[in-house]
């Protein structure tokens, strides 16, 4: 496993209110049902429920710092039309989950959220495929879980993901003199052991990591199934608030490819001879 610094060195309420200020996660609404767990240590913790088929893929989706009511249902309802479930993780501090939000406690979370999910499962006999998905800070916390569990995931999905993660925190506007010294999250080093397929989305306009610098990431897949997929939108916030049937049917195809499953052929016209 990569060797990370300890990141109770971030656990500033600064830092988590300044990284987070733009997050609005109030109260789920239909057609989203919520799966509730602890934490191991007495924590409510809670992840909203966009439910599809039991056989399809269900996506478990670490959300942005941006991520709002508004946002969720978009990716949530939009990937129910295509067959997917997903299951957004509800930080602590920025949704219903109790408790205040911990940069070094959230990897461990996600790890009662992967468990919680697995039991939902089991008791509903739904066998559909585990995808993994995060979206900005979201990442890095979707690359941690998939690199513990990729040998009961499928694939991974990054949207805005990010290299350094003390380049992301400064750019998202959190004074560097709160930041630790030294890696932060260990995106590259982790990405290198994942052995299984990422797929990268990402916006060309990107402020907060700029193409280049992502690439950095990409280059570590250790897949050659994995792609990387650029966007034509704006910034990261305005991308989470462009799925639309493109964006639903490059996810699509790319995961249903992992499972095996290909696209429909499509009929060639048929032209009548004069």
């Amino acid at each position: 496993m990569v060797a990370v610094r300890s990141l109770r060195g971030l656990d500033s309420s600064k830092v988590a209110e300044t990284l987070f200020r733009e997050a609005g996660l109030k109260e789920a609404r239909p057609p989203c049902s919520v799966l509730e767990f602890t934490d191991g240590v007495g924590g409510h913790l809670r992840a909203r429920l966009y439910e599809a088929s039991a056989e399809a893929p269900h996506v478990l989706y670490f959300p942005a710092e941006f991520d709002t009511d508004e946002t969720l249902h978009l990716l949530g309802s939009g990937f129910q039309s295509i067959n997917f479930s997903l299951i957004a993780f509800e930080y602590k501090g920025t949704g219903n989950s109790q408790g205040d939000f911990s940069f070094e406690g959230v990897f461990e979370e996600a790890e009662y959220f992967f468990k919680a999910v697995k039991r939902w499962m089991d008791r509903q006999n739904r066998k559909g495929d585990l995808v993994i998905m995060g979206r900005s800070f979201g990442s890095a916390v979707a690359l941690d879980l998939a690199l513990k569990k990729q040998n009961d995931v499928l694939c991974l999905v990054i949207e805005s993901g990010f290299d350094s993660g003390r380049t992301f925190l400064e750019r998202s506007g959190v004074d560097a003199s709160l930041i630790p010294e030294g890696e932060i999250f260990g995106n590259r080093g982790k990405m290198a052991l994942f052995k299984k397929p990422v797929l990268f989305i990402h916006s060309p306009r990107d402020v907060i990591q700029s193409l280049p610098e992502v690439e950095w990431l990409v280059a570590e897949s250790r897949s050659k199934a994995t792609q990387f997929q650029i966007a034509p939108s704006g910034t990261r916030q305005e991308l989470a608030t462009q799925v639309g049937e493109l964006y639903l049917e490059v996810v699509q195809q790319w995961v249903n490819l992992r499972r095996g499953v290909r696209p429909p052929r499509k009929r060639r016209p048929i032209f009548s001879q004069s």
